[in-house]
């Protein structure tokens, strides 16, 4: 339930962010459970502990307000994220592949009916880029025997996500989530 290269990499890209962007923008983090976040979120802590600079540029993150609105940092899971909207956001998946080398299909309330709606909710929250940061590849994804489209969808939105990070635009257009 938690995974830690990935958090470590997430935070990893919450300084790059704070170092790189351009134009000031927002930005958040989405998980698929409460552990994942958690995870991140300790880690973020300890960064802070160690890396003074991170610890005031987080912190001003976090409280940050336009026009009265909350647009702060934040890490949160894919059930409490609906409405919240950055330019900018990290969407860290948290599964992996397990001992025996599979990945188990068992993505929480996204394996539920209306899992898809969670999904949605969390790939669509991103006004200008996301970024997913993911253990799994998309051919790995077991889920033609799932009830379910949740799981389906997930993998065929990893399938396009790949396909854009790789540069293949003919590709991604033939993927429909």
């Amino acid at each position: 339930r938690q995974n830690l290269p990935e958090a470590n990499e997430t935070v990893q890209l919450i300084k790059k962010i704070l170092k790189e962007r351009k134009n000031n923008e927002t930005f958040g983090v989405i998980t698929f459970n409460v552990n994942q976040m958690n995870l991140i979120e300790e880690l973020i802590e300890k960064e802070k502990m160690t890396d003074t600079d991170f610890a005031i540029k987080i912190s001003a993150e976090e409280k940050r307000q336009d026009d009265g609105q909350n647009v702060g940092f934040f890490v949160k899971n894919i059930e409490t994220v609906q409405g919240d909207e950055r330019d900018i956001i990290i969407f860290c998946i948290g599964y992996a592949k397990d001992e025996r080398g599979r990945v188990n299909i068992n993505f929480g309330t996204l394996n539920q009916d209306g899992g898809e709606n969670r999904l949605n909710v969390a790939i669509s929250r991103a006004k200008q880029k996301i970024y997913v940061i993911t253990s799994i590849e998309p051919e790995e994804l077991e889920v033609d025997s799932t009830k379910n489209d949740g799981p389906k969808l997930f993998k065929e939105y990893l399938r396009y996500v790949k396909a854009i990070s790789d540069g293949n635009r003919e590709l991604s257009k033939n993927i429909f989530i």
